[in-house]
């Protein structure tokens, strides 16, 4: 069936804010018209499936009747896991049980009328519950599967358990991160599940557009630890080429100065690659000195002696506030910082500016998608568990129980 016929026919469940009516009309996303069954859990999966449903993807979260694990993770917010509810906003809600047959039999027919399924459950699974990529894209060719795993289908590694900081130590980025001398450290967040999440929404889009000319969807394989390597950039490529890259703190490698340096009363991020920022700097900390010395003068003589140059910018920003710091070099166009907490960030002039934080309709202020199209929608709540379930019998023809 196509996406015409579908909406036309009324299978095609709408949202404009009241996502109990099937038949109600909707704000006209990018991707409005598109059917996502989402049957991952936690994160990266989840995260690949907002993003479509930020553009306006119809997608069905499909979870055990226990219900994704995420739905106990912190913080809570009026007694609902705020973490939950930001990976699984505008999405409607259904309870299956895929051991079972009847549900398993549910599934086959909810994928027969889909655009795209997002899984993230460990390779071979979907094998052993009989609704392989292979055996659903038999049953509806259009379909794209998006796989999302820890180490890939196909890899050696494939039945291992994988969580961001496993994918995080494997890839080589802890040894990068954190002081020298120091403990390998993870990155802050959890990369190793959002980046192939965004490459996971990245790659059912192109498959998208793939099926344009093919007619036919594919089975879309990505693991976390390939999607994390992908992403070295430099340090990638330095490795690949003879060096072997070490943790440098706040520094970078092939640029200085280009870290964190002190002031009088905290400490400011400033980032000058190559020698066109840097006489601003030196102009506007009054050490036009910098730029007839020869170990300053150019970027590959700062590189060797990035340690004796920390010493000079330091001492000319340590009579200095933060404040008055950042004024002064923003006022000469010098790429600087104050250093934020995560709550000032969240809260500052630019975000509200930026509109960095959105409210979902009941109020729920959550973490506001960075697409800026014309075909994003606004945030809608994440579904309660088997929410709706009572659609499932609109969106495939079957007669089901309610389970809620």
């Amino acid at each position: 069936m196509t996406i015409t016929q579908r909406v036309s026919s009324g299978l095609l469940p709408v949202h404009d804010g009241q996502p109990e009516d099937a038949t109600a009309s909707r704000s006209q996303g990018a991707l409005h018209g598109i059917r996502v069954l989402d049957l991952s859990r936690v994160l990266a999966g989840p995260f690949c499936a907002m993003i479509l449903a930020d553009l306006g993807a119809e997608v069905i979260k499909v979870e055990s009747p226990e219900g994704d694990d995420s739905r106990h993770f912190g913080p809570s917010v009026n007694g609902q896991s705020g973490y939950y509810r930001l990976f699984n906003r505008s999405k409607y809600g259904i309870t299956l049980n895929l051991k079972d047959d009847e549900d398993s039999s549910t599934l086959v027919d909810l994928a027969k009328t889909a655009d795209i399924l997002v899984e993230n459950f460990r390779p071979g699974v979907m094998e052993r519950l009989g609704i392989s990529a292979e055996k659903l894209r038999q049953i509806n060719p259009r379909l794209i599967v998006v796989s999302i795993s820890g180490f890939g289908q196909t890899s050696k590694l494939r039945n291992a358990p994988a969580y961001d900081l496993i994918a995080q130590a494997m890839s080589g980025l802890m040894s990068v991160t954190g002081w020298p001398d120091g403990e390998p450290t993870r990155v802050g967040v959890s990369l190793g599940d959002l980046i192939p999440g965004i490459y996971g929404a990245t790659a059912a889009l192109a498959a998208l557009q793939e099926r344009h000319t093919t007619g036919k969807g594919q089975h879309i394989d990505l693991a976390m630890l390939d999607s994390l390597v992908s992403i070295l950039e430099s340090v990638g490529m330095r490795a690949l080429h003879g060096e072997e890259p070490t943790a440098c703190g706040n520094d970078h490698a092939m640029s200085t100065p280009f870290s964190t340096y002190k002031t009088m009363d905290g400490s400011i991020a400033i980032a000058i690659a190559g020698d066109r920022l840097f006489p601003r700097l030196a102009v506007a900390l009054d050490r036009n000195r910098w730029l007839s010395d020869t170990r300053f003068s150019q970027q590959t003589a700062r590189n060797r002696h990035s340690a004796e140059f920390r010493i000079e910018l330091e001492d000319a920003l340590g009579a200095m506030a933060t404040e008055k710091a950042v004024a002064l070099l923003e006022h000469h166009q010098v790429p600087v910082a104050q250093v934020r907490s995560v709550r000032d960030a969240l809260t500052n002039e630019h975000a509200q500016e930026r509109g960095l934080v959105a409210l979902e309709e009941d109020g729920f202020a959550t973490l506001a998608s960075p697409l800026r199209l014309t075909g994003s929608v606004p945030p809608r709540p994440a579904p309660q568990l088997g929410q709706h379930n009572h659609l499932i019998s609109q969106w495939t023809g079957r007669t089901v129980e309610n389970r809620r």
